[in-house]
């Protein structure tokens, strides 16, 4: 019978690593990573009509927020739901924004700070398809219809090795410590930039590479980034940290921790 488990998320809150880490834990050796979302977890968004290459446990990647007639959500049995700072969310949307885009937009750029203020303003409102950041929160971690386990992206990449154990009691499945250490190893940002650089060097579509935005690649932008971590302290003025306070506070103070 098979278990069906969303990974979902806000977009830019790093789902992709979260799939990396459960692909290499729960998928045999000779399973290839680069059919990851269009096989083992499904990208919803990008492969809408893919088909599980496995029974039982099966897991799929969105970004859409929680609703009754939402797709998939009436067969979903779990969720995982991975919350990331909207400050950092903010940041990363910006950089992914200029690679879809081509631009060479920098923070010290008016561009930018017009990009702070629309997206406090708004909510986090930078992929209007799946609203506002706050909205998305809400919509998943308000909801009683499916068990939800909450993962902090600032948890997962400073602590793997303890967030990773807890994931997969969440899913039932029993995953030997050195196959977890060998996971965390094989999704390390170090090797999933090594992945894209590859692509990007075949110039051929792949889990991060797409032909379309190869004005952006040649402009040296790459979905894989910085992973941004304490933009709310590095990059906000006090001003505009005054407004994230009061936009996404309520959010930040029950489930999210700084650094101050």
């Amino acid at each position: 019978m098979r278990c069906l488990v969303s990974l979902s998320a806000f977009p830019k809150s790093g789902v992709t690593y979260l799939s990396f880490l459960l692909f290499h834990s729960l998928f045999p050796e000779e399973c290839d990573v680069r059919d990851l979302e269009k096989k083992y977890i499904i990208d919803i968004h990008e492969h809408p009509n893919a088909t599980f290459a496995n029974e039982g446990l099966s897991l799929f990647k969105s970004h859409f927020p929680f609703h009754p007639a939402a797709p998939f959500v009436r067969a979903t049995n779990k969720t995982i739901y991975l919350l990331r700072d909207p400050i950092d969310v903010m940041m990363s949307a910006f950089d992914f924004g200029n690679l879809i885009q081509g631009a060479k937009r920098g923070v010290e750029s008016p561009e930018f700070r017009d990009y702070v203020r629309g997206w406090l303003a708004s909510g986090g409102n930078g992929f209007p398809q799946f609203g506002p950041w706050v909205n998305h929160v809400r919509s998943w971690l308000g909801q009683t219809q499916i068990p939800v386990h909450i993962v902090t992206y600032q948890n997962l990449v400073e602590a793997p090795e303890r967030e990773l154990p807890d994931i997969l009691a969440f899913l039932g499945t029993a995953v030997p410590p050195e196959r977890q250490r060998l996971a965390i190893e094989r999704s390390s940002m170090k090797s999933m930039a090594a992945m894209e650089e590859q692509e990007v060097a075949k110039g051929a579509d792949g889990i991060f590479f797409r032909g379309s935005l190869s004005t952006g690649y040649g402009m040296g932008h790459r979905f894989i980034n910085k992973g941004h971590r304490n933009s709310y302290d590095t990059v906000l003025t006090a001003e505009e940290r005054a407004l994230a306070d009061k936009v996404f506070g309520g959010e930040v103070g029950r489930y999210l921790r700084r650094s101050t």
